[in-house]
């Protein structure tokens, strides 16, 4: 193999403006409170559901994941699902990155995930080892933390997270740390009467 070049690129939801706002408010009584661990605020602009990780694949399949993953949007109406709470990953005693996890007791979020690892699964790609949970990153930890009783003093939004569009992503890695650039966007219609 020659050297190609690749991208760091992976399949994401993304939140609408309203969602993003009521998160971002969260963050800031989060960073306020006496307990919080030093860490390294996600920005409003990166707050996203991860459906899928490609890891570094060649540029030139760009085209080809977005039309893999495209179709899967059509006729597709966005979700709306609630929050299931505060979390740390890999876990909250030891965490290393807060979540808001969200309640995808539907199975929608789900549901477009299997799409997505069939689409790509025509394409090569392995299917993810690990079952998927729902959330939105909110925070790295300089070092692992329990965040328990940290996280138990903050209250989510009570409004339902909505979710718009499937996108796929390219991430690059910086100065100022990571920049995902959509390479692809597919916008889910807006429910009835809204």
């Amino acid at each position: 193999m020659g050297d190609l070049p690749s991208m760091r690129a992976f399949c994401a939801l993304n939140l609408d403006v309203a969602s993003v706002r009521r998160l971002v408010d969260t963050q800031a009584a989060m960073r306020d409170h006496p307990r919080a661990p030093k860490a390294r605020w996600v920005p409003a602009t990166r707050m996203h559901v991860t459906l899928k990780f490609f890891g570094d694949v060649d540029v030139g399949l760009g085209p080809a994941l977005g039309d893999a993953i495209g179709p899967l949007a059509e006729g597709e109406r966005t979700i709306r699902v609630a929050y299931a709470g505060l979390s740390g990953f890999p876990d909250p005693g030891a965490a290393r990155v807060v979540v808001a996890l969200l309640d995808d007791g539907a199975g929608e979020v789900r549901r477009i995930a299997e799409g997505v690892e069939q689409a790509v699964g025509k394409l090569g790609f392995q299917r993810e080892a690990r079952e998927l949970r729902p959330h939105v990153t909110l925070a790295r930890l300089d070092r692992p933390s329990d965040v328990g009783p940290w996280l138990e003093a903050v209250r989510l939004p009570v409004a339902p997270v909505t979710l718009t569009e499937l996108v796929l992503y390219r991430s690059d890695f910086g100065a100022a740390g990571h920049e995902y650039v959509a390479l692809s966007r597919f916008g889910m219609t807006p429910p009835r009467g809204s």
